[in-house]
Parts: structure tokens; sequence; C-alpha cells
């Protein structure tokens, strides 16, 4: 009987992970020292202003950044619904509704090239940002944000996709379009597990749009299940492959980037939260300061 293979965790390091990372092609490690000398955007795509590789000519290649990041346990909506209110007129319509997280510098110590580079990380979008020229009356929305005094960066990634879009235009126009073919029921539209008040959205879409899942592998390579998204991804280390884009929308005159998810792998799992003495305790037992 052949040995029963070994989990993708026990055959990888820390530091080949960072090797890969730094050398393998499709893409280039986000704290490279200026890679806006790689960099120009895609001007007027279906999606927005995408990054490419410079000098693609009439084949621009979407430029693709990576790194190794920890998942923040704040502001996450990569869940199955991106945590959508009907009732919240500012949540908009749930057809256009896009699953977000916070990627922070990582704190696991085997892997410590990931809090000692984020400051380049960082860097290297701020230059990203930097060469959309913004007129001073539009307000920009960064992909980095400081909460505080911690700075992290906004990762996102479109739920749905309507069925049948035309793609006219070249490849770096796709977004986020990709084959769902060949996976199990539990990625399929009419059974993805939303909250109740959003139902009656997500039967509404069944007809015209496709579910999009999140391109997100465990420790063993499989594809995570839309239900174990919250328990698996929050507060996880994670390599993370993605693209970048801006949005020009002059009616509200504003500047958006946006990181977008193109794969996202766990390197190790949700640390555990913090304990307290003063849980779990019988009250009539007496003040546990006493004993």
């Amino acid at each position: 009987m052949p040995p029963k293979p070994k989990s993708s965790s026990t055959r990888t390091t820390p530091a080949s992970i960072l090797q890969k990372l730094q050398n393998s092609p499709g893409g280039f490690y986000a704290a490279t020292p200026k890679l806006i000398r790689h960099v120009e955007y895609f001007i007027g795509g279906q999606d927005g202003n995408i990054l490419v590789s410079k000098g693609g000519g009439l084949q621009p290649t979407e430029f693709i950044i990576r790194g190794v990041f920890e998942i923040s346990r704040n502001d996450f909506n990569f869940t199955p619904d991106a945590n959508f209110n009907p009732s919240n007129v500012f949540h908009g319509h749930f057809a256009d509704v896009k699953l977000s997280c916070h990627l922070t510098a990582g704190r696991d110590n085997a892997f410590q090239f990931s809090s000692e580079d984020f400051p380049d990380v960082i860097n290297n979008l701020t230059h990203f940002e930097g060469l959309i020229p913004r007129a001073t009356e539009y307000e920009k929305l960064s992909v980095i944000h400081n909460s505080l005094g911690q700075r992290s960066v906004k990762l996102t990634h479109s739920l749905f996709e309507v069925k049948d879009r035309q793609d006219t235009a070249s490849q770096v126009d796709s977004g986020d379009n990709y084959s769902t073919d060949g996976l199990n029921p539990d990625f399929d539209i009419s059974t993805w597990p939303v909250a109740d008040r959003c139902k009656g959205r997500l039967q509404g879409l069944v007809s015209t749009h496709i579910i999009c899942p999140l391109p997100a592998y465990d420790l063993d390579h499989k594809l995570i299940l839309p239900s174990e998204y919250e328990s698996k991804l929050k507060g996880a280390l994670v390599e993370v492959h993605m693209a970048f884009c801006h949005h020009r929308i002059k009616s509200a005159k504003r500047d958006i980037f946006t990181a977008i998810l193109r794969e996202l792998t766990i390197l190790s799992p949700p640390a555990a939260m913090p304990s307290s003495p003063f849980k779990c305790r019988r009250l009539d037992a007496g003040p546990l300061s006493a004993s």
C-alpha cells in the first residue's frame, strides 16, 4: 500500500516560500525594490485601469504581486455574503457585492520576512497609486488603511459575475472570470450559504449570475468551502497573489484603488484567541484573586 501523501505544509519551509515568491515566474514579490519601474496602467479597460507589465505592447499582461500576510480579524468581510445588509442603503445592490479583508504584517516568527518586508510592500503600493494623476478636487480611496497605528492593505473579490458575459477586449479586461466547472454542489449559487436576510436577493440572481468562490486554498491545497471562510481565514497567515486596479468615478469625484485577489493559500492557521483565567469559573467559589 503506497504511503499516505504528506500535507503540503510539511513539504515547504518559510525560506523556500520566500524564494518562490522572489524568483518564480508569474508575478513579482510585493516587497521588491522599485517595482514601479516594471508597471504601467492599461487605461480604459472594462473593469477599470488595470496595472500591467510595462512593455507588453498589443498583448498586455496583468501585473501580479504576491507576498505573505496575516488576515486581520478586524473588518473581515471574506464571508459568503460579505456581511451584506439589504436594509442598509449604503450597501448598494447585492449583485455588486465584493468580499473584502485587510492584510497586515505577519506575526509568525517563522515567517519573519513578512513583518520585515511589509513597509516595502506599502511603499510599492503607494507608488502604484501615484502613477495616476489626480485632480485636487477628487477624493482618493487608497488600498492602504491605517487603524490605531496599524497599516493594512484592503483585498477584495467580486462575488458574482453576469452569465455569458461577452468579453471582446483583451485578456486584461476579463476581470475575475474563471471556470467553476467540476466544483461540488457546495460552490453552486443555488446552495451558497448566505444569511437569511440575503436569501431573497440571492434567489433573484440565480438565473442571471454565476457565483465566484474565493480562489482560496487550505494547508493541503484544497479549495476552502464557503461555510469555512471565516473559521479558516480570519487571522490566518496566507500567501496572496493579487492584481491592482484603479477606477475614476467622475460623478462622485473619486479615485478608487483596489487590490484584487487572484489566489490565496493558507500557510498557518489562525492563532488561538487570548484566554482569561476569569472565564468559565464558578462565581460562588469566591474571588479568584484570593486563591
